[in-house]
């Protein structure tokens, strides 16, 4: 992808109720959004999955909870960590 993957768009998209964690249906949410827009942004199939796992992991260890990403969402996809899984997907 030429520019960050707009997970603040992701993270609204799921977040619709004011929770302190992340449920598994949030998780897999968030997974199914990424997977539709690394396959949308042109990622090959076989790097979409790496690519989610590593942000979703990321993400997760980054904000423990829901209310922590979105009060962070607008430096979410500038994220040198998230970007590190970009980087790694491009190689």
């Amino acid at each position: 992808m030429k520019k960050a993957l707009p997970l603040l768009l992701l993270l609204a998209v799921i977040t619709a109720s004011c929770k302190n964690t992340w449920n598994d249906n949030d998780k897999k949410a968030l997974y199914q959004a990424c997977s539709e827009e690394a396959a949308n942004a042109g990622t090959p199939p076989e790097q979409v999955k790496p690519y989610c796992d590593c942000v979703i992991k990321k993400i997760l260890a980054k904000y423990p909870n829901e209310n922590d990403a979105m009060a962070h969402k607008d430096s979410v996809a500038k994220d040198p960590d998230l970007i590190s899984c970009r980087m790694a997907r491009d190689k």
